[in-house]
């Protein structure tokens, strides 16, 4: 749950909130005039990718149907069909 805390406050300790977000996993919603007007929070960290992690995401993906594959001829199909540009003629 994040803390609640005035804009001012908020301008006052911002290195003390920075810290705590940072070292402590916190996270801040500063209002003004007691209305939310934004939300300090820690960055969530990407894993490097690396091929066991491609392998892994790649695995997970969906994978197409038949209807996808009917899908695709279809469209080939009708740029195959497509009169010759104006000048080409």
């Amino acid at each position: 749950m994040p803390h609640r805390i005035s804009a001012t406050r908020a301008a006052r300790s911002f290195a003390e909130i920075l810290n705590r977000v940072k070292y402590r996993g916190e996270s801040f919603i500063v209002e003004r005039n007691r209305e939310p007007m934004c939300r300090i929070e820690p960055v969530r960290r990407r894993r490097p990718l690396t091929t066991d992690n491609f392998a892994e995401f790649w695995k997970s993906l969906p994978r197409p149907d038949d209807k996808f594959a009917d899908d695709l001829e279809e469209i080939h199909n009708l740029f195959r069909k497509l009169p010759p540009a104006a000048w080409e003629r």
